[in-house]
């Protein structure tokens, strides 16, 4: 009799196992389209209840297709394509302020006041062409300064945009955090949905900035953001803020403190190096007054030297047209304009001297954007080939974002399908699995049926046999 009713425990235990390995296969297949589940493997151990207090969990064990390597590699490659693609958003504005082509903007302007003053040559007394050129000149103070107030405008959005980023960083770290406590509280255990919810916060801040993840032994998270500023720890989540006007490599921290790294990568990465690298570079920050200044200054200066050493038409002294801040190198060209009491007869075309010309100055002005004579050039470069290096810097930058970018969103998707392929549930093997936990589990249900039945006969025999004596 005893050993009837071991092998109806046992009969029941499996069924029990059995059971519960059917319940793991189809949440998996429930999840399959869940982001960031990692599939759950039932593993089934031999059924022996000889020892004492034996229960279903000594034979199923569930353990998780996650792997860490795997979810470095997204994460990785996510801040990389984050940091690419937002480069390519942030650069493709500046890059249009920049045209080369001589139809728009400060090249054209500069064009056009060559050609003015070159028409001014031939006629320097004629007030049609004295109005046209100083015209002119007053077109290429305006194309400086709706260049400059562009990227003023551009910088304003940046800011925001860091704002914005930094508050999804904030918003993800509460999230994990959360996460975290939860884990700590089941003593290092997650269930799986918890554990796709981690990963999938863990995918999103990685596109936001580069970050290192470390598992802890009470089965919490740290997260480091560029490697250096904590962003969780364990229970605890730290704000990152962000100080515009800080050095670059000190703008961001961590309310944990901790050093910042002197570049990040993701949004805010590619965020702040617009800002400071590209943005800056045009209109200067640190002691650097901008290349865009430097040209604006520089043409101006040149134009305003020309003017002063000249005599008009009618022979009086020439007089400086343009003005702008000299205060601070970073605001000239902002600041250029037209000097709006001269009016078009004050401009000193011709020159004086032992080689005195009618249209002197107007000829030197007209060459003044092309030319590369020493006096002429703005740092070794006539002022049209320093906007053309301006273009060219900025339009480079670009094009090797936008390869980037290719090659970078190339490698998150194989990051992604290589993870997939290792965690995710395959349906294939989901469905061979729930056959064979189906075929145990109605195979151990006759047994249970066949031995319940002998059991009940047995007893009634038992009974029966009583009943007699």
């Amino acid at each position: 009799m005893g050993s009837l009713f071991s092998a109806l425990q046992t009969a029941s235990t499996a069924l029990d196992v059995f059971s519960q390995a059917l319940g793991t296969s189809q949440s998996n297949v429930a999840n399959a389209s869940t982001p960031g589940y990692a599939a759950q493997q039932a593993n089934i151990l031999p059924i022996d209840l000889s020892g004492d207090g034996a229960s279903v969990s000594d034979f199923i064990s569930l353990s998780s297709n996650s792997s860490a390597f795997a979810d470095a590699t997204v994460q990785a490659a996510s801040s990389q394509a984050s940091a690419s693609q937002t480069s390519v958003e942030q650069l493709t504005p500046v890059n249009q302020l920049f045209d080369i082509t001589g139809t728009s903007g400060i090249l054209a302007a500069l064009q056009q006041f060559s050609s003015a003053f070159s028409t001014l040559s031939v006629t320097p007394s004629d007030s049609t062409a004295q109005a046209n050129a100083l015209a002119a000149a007053g077109n290429v103070a305006s194309s400086f300064q709706s260049v400059a107030a562009s990227l003023d405008t551009q910088q304003a959005q940046i800011a925001s945009n860091i704002q914005s980023t930094l508050s999804q960083i904030n918003d993800l770290a509460g999230d994990i955090q959360q996460i975290n406590v939860r884990t700590i509280g089941e003593e290092g255990t997650s269930d799986p949905s918890t554990d796709a919810s981690l990963r999938s916060d863990l995918d999103q801040l990685s596109s936001l900035v580069d970050i290192t993840v470390t598992k802890n032994a009470d089965g919490s998270v740290s997260v480091l953001a560029g490697g250096q500023l904590p962003v969780v720890e364990g229970s605890q989540a730290y704000t990152i803020s962000a100080n515009p006007a800080a050095a670059p490599g000190s703008q961001i921290s961590s309310s944990a403190g901790g050093n910042s790294p002197p570049a990040f990568s993701g949004q805010l990465g590619a965020l702040l190096a617009t800002d400071n690298t590209v943005i800056g570079g045009l209109l200067g920050s640190g002691g650097n007054p901008g290349t865009l200044n430097t040209l604006a200054a520089g043409f101006a200066t040149s134009v305003n030297s020309l003017l002063t050493s000249g005599v008009t038409s009618s022979g009086a002294a020439g007089v400086p047209i343009f003005t702008f801040d000299t205060t601070d190198p970073t605001n000239s060209a902002r600041t250029l304009s037209l000097i709006s009491s001269v009016t078009p007869a004050q401009l000193a075309v011709a020159t004086t001297g032992a080689s005195a010309e009618s249209n002197g100055t107007a000829n030197a002005l007209a060459a003044l954007p092309a030319s590369t004579s020493s006096g002429d050039e703005i740092d070794g470069q006539s002022a049209e080939g320093f906007f053309g290096s301006i273009a060219a810097s900025v339009g480079q930058q670009l094009s090797d974002a936008e390869t980037a970018s290719t090659s970078d969103q190339a490698s998150l998707t194989a990051a992604q399908t290589n993870r997939q392929q290792q965690i995710g549930v395959s349906l294939d093997q989901e469905a061979a699995n729930i056959t064979t936990y189906q075929r145990g589990y109605d195979a151990n249900a006759q047994v249970v049926q066949v031995l319940s039945q002998l059991t009940d006969d047995t007893v009634n025999m038992i009974s029966g046999s009583d009943s007699a004596l």
